[in-house]
């Protein structure tokens, strides 16, 4: 489950506000989250960029509350997914990958076993 911050202010917020501010609070979390999550990896950057962009146009004209709430929700939950799930592989040498691990990641399930290379426990003895 994906934690959420809310920030309280004293201030007034208008109904009419609301909604421009959540949808628009929600569009910039899932860019932040790409661009932490495909760091230097232009070509996912702008995949990624692309579909987030291309789906809020799809769907701006939506003036149903109830449809623009689980649209909203259903974008937190994206956000949420690839801040968790994705994990970012670089190949280091032909054959080997050091994988970026963003702290938000979840592994505390993962049946992953880091094991000793044999090849290189080899080479290292000659």
């Amino acid at each position: 489950m994906c934690r959420t911050t809310s920030r309280s202010k004293n201030k007034e917020i208008k109904p009419d506000q609301t909604r421009g501010y959540g949808i628009l609070r929600v569009f910039k979390k899932l860019h932040r989250t790409r661009l932490k999550t495909f760091k230097d990896d232009e070509y996912a950057l702008q995949v990624v960029r692309d579909q987030i962009n291309k789906e809020y146009k799809k769907h701006k004209n939506v003036t149903n509350q109830a449809v623009i709430k689980e649209l909203n929700k259903f974008a937190q939950e994206v956000e949420c997914e690839i801040r968790t799930t994705v994990i970012q592989a670089v190949e280091t040498a032909p054959g080997r990958v050091a994988l970026r691990l963003t702290p938000d990641v979840l592994v505390d399930n993962v049946p992953y076993k880091d094991q000793k290379d044999d090849k290189l426990s080899k080479e290292s003895k000659d």
